[in-house]
């Protein structure tokens, strides 16, 4: 996977915070823009794709909007370097990763 996208969208290998599970996160223009995680045998998957993330936001509106929306979200953990995150599911079931400075 990773080859293929270096491959087709020039995207390049770059930091990645220390998580716990194996992973690579690929950049476009210098800015992080895939995240592609390993699961582990035996691990549940909801399908190919976990979700997907958009940022950066502000993070009172962004926090406003999510509230008002009625859907269900958390708060995530944070990623290094002061950018915190929200995961909202869609009706669908889709989930997704609206992050904010922090």
């Amino acid at each position: 996977m990773v080859a293929f996208l270096t491959t087709v969208l020039d995207a390049r290998e770059g930091f990645r915070p220390a998580f716990n599970q194996p992973g690579h996160w690929l950049y476009l223009d210098g800015i992080p823009a895939i995240h592609v995680n390993y699961r582990g045998s035996g691990e549940p998957a909801p399908g190919f794709i976990d979700h997907i993330a958009f940022g950066v936001f502000d993070a009172e509106p962004l926090e406003a909007r999510i509230k008002a929306s009625g859907y269900r979200y958390e708060r995530g953990d944070g990623i290094p370097n002061g950018v915190g995150q929200f995961f909202v599911y869609g009706p669908e079931g889709v989930k997704i990763e609206l992050q904010y400075y922090r």
